[in-house]
Parts: C-alpha cells; sequence; structure tokens
C-alpha cells in the first residue's frame, strides 16, 4: 500500500512537471507543486496542558499553489515530547507501584521505567497566498484545515530477562497510555518565500490546532486507594466524554518546488 502511494505521488509530480511551460517564477504567478518537510514546536493548553508540556512535530506535506496564488495541502505529522505531567503514581495508580512510585519488576527490584509523549496528525488544508518580495510567488499566508489528530502516553523499559516489568508489558500498558483521538481543526498564517534561483524556498508561520477528542481504549488500568485504604478502580472509559485538546506554536518548513524554470536569457553582438 505504501510503495502503491508513493509511487502515484511520483508520477503526479512528473506529469505535473512535464505539463507545465517554462515560466519565470521572478517575474509572474505560477503553478507550483512541492513536497515539503517540517518541524513545528508547540505549547499545549486546554485538556493537553494537564497531561503534557512542550511538544515536537515533524511533518511531511504535498502542497500544490495555483496560478491565482490559492494554495491546496495535505500533510501527515508525528508529534513527540518527553514533558510529562504528573508523578508516576498519578499515572500509573497505586496497585503496581510502592509509595516512591516505583514499580517492582519479577526479579524484586524497582525497573527502569520512561514516559513519553506520542501521537500523530493528518489534514487536508486550503489557503490563499498574498504576494510580496522577493517575487509574485512569495508573501504572506493563510491556511485553514481539518483532519483527525490522536495522543497517548508512551511507556518505555528496558525488558531485563531476570527484572521484567511484568505489570507493563505487552497489553497491559494499553491500559495506562490514556490513548485519545478526534476530528482536529487547524489554523496557520505565516510567511512563504520561493526564490528566484532555488537556492531557498522556505516558510514560518504562526499554527494552532483544535482537537475535540475521546478515549480510544475501553479500560483505565489504574487502581488508587481512599484514607480507609479502599480500593477505587478507574475501570471503564466513559465514551461519551469529550476532551478539548489543544496546540499552539511556531513551524518552519523546509520545500522542495517542481516546476520547469525558464531558460536564461543570452544575448549575442
Amino acid at each position: 500500500m505504501r510503495k502503491t502511494v508513493f509511487t502515484l505521488v511520483l508520477a503526479l509530480a512528473a506529469v505535473s512537471t512535464f505539463a507545465q511551460t517554462p515560466r519565470n517564477i521572478a517575474k509572474e504567478a505560477i503553478p507550483v507543486s512541492m513536497f515539503q518537510v517540517t518541524y513545528a514546536a508547540q505549547f499545549p493548553a486546554l485538556d493537553t496542558k494537564s497531561d503534557y508540556g512542550f511538544t515536537n512535530t515533524i511533518g511531511g506535506s504535498f502542497i500544490h499553489k495555483t496560478q491565482g496564488n490559492w494554495l491546496f495541502t495535505g500533510n501527515g505529522n508525528f508529534i513527540f515530547g518527553n514533558k510529562i505531567k504528573g508523578s508516576r503514581i498519578d499515572l500509573l495508580g497505586e496497585s503496581i507501584t510502592t509509595l516512591y512510585g516505583e514499580v517492582i519488576g519479577g526479579g524484586g527490584i524497582p525497573t527502569s521505567l520512561a514516559f513519553f509523549q506520542r501521537g500523530l496528525h493528518f489534514q487536508a488544508e486550503v489557503g490563499k497566498l498574498f504576494p510580496l518580495a522577493p517575487n509574485p510567488n512569495s508573501g504572506i499566508f493563510v491556511q485553514l484545515g481539518a483532519g483527525y489528530l490522536w495522543n497517548r502516553l508512551r511507556i518505555d523499559y528496558q525488558i531485563e530477562t531476570q527484572n521484567p516489568p511484568l505489570p507493563l508489558m505487552d497489553d497491559y500498558q494499553y491500559g495506562y497510555d490514556k490513548m485519545r483521538g478526534g476530528f482536529a481543526l487547524h489554523a496557520e498564517a505565516g510567511y512563504l518565500i520561493l526564490s528566484n534561483t532555488r537556492v531557498y524556498n522556505l516558510s514560518v508561520s504562526l499554527e494552532a490546532t483544535y482537537a475535540r477528542t475521546k478515549s480510544l481504549r475501553d479500560y483505565d488500568f489504574r487502581v488508587f486507594y481512599d484514607e480507609n485504604g479502599e480500593p477505587h478502580i478507574m475501570g471503564y472509559n466513559d465514551k461519551s466524554h469529550r476532551f478539548n485538546d489543544f496546540y499552539y506554536g511556531i513551524r518552519v518548513s523546509w520545500m522542495i518546488p517542481v516546476y520547469q524554470r525558464q531558460p536564461d536569457e543570452y544575448y549575442y553582438y
């Protein structure tokens, strides 16, 4: 499936390249197809802020800019970070942790655990470019998009033969990862530059993403004890409950444009 999609994208790019007549990007607005690699530094808000801190996002896009400077984009992003809110007891409950938040492995000693944020965000966008310097194909742009976003807590551990973290191995970890996902809206505004010489092609933008998510796990394994020592199991997740996930930050993108460049002019005397 991945090979088929990749081959199709390359074929479309090739067709777009050969179908276009040579244009002068420095003097006129031209249709351009572009592959894009992006990085975003993001901060959480609303419900996301309760679970995670500073977040990184890397991704790839395919963009088509029309001669009228309309932008049509499809992209995918990988979300990752290591700023996790809450103690180990908050994250794992009290039934599998010690008073100090350690998880005792099969060998009777504490295991080595690390917690990370992971997620994905796929979307389609439509936008408009308002030309400024250095040419009619560069300037301020705005985009709006819609797609799907999910995030979760990843619990990483080193599997030790003599001390395996039994309560978190295999499918057990899914009862603690807080996976949720849902429909997402995205807004972005920034500056895009397509150089006259193809030396540099990039954009810098401010962005915000809002997702209305729900739990994607049926059961929460965490157990907490009240002041009388009575256990309270988190139990089945309420699938009707909705979370308001929000990310905002700055994105930097590097682009590879696909178009036929007009031959240089030569003068003979």
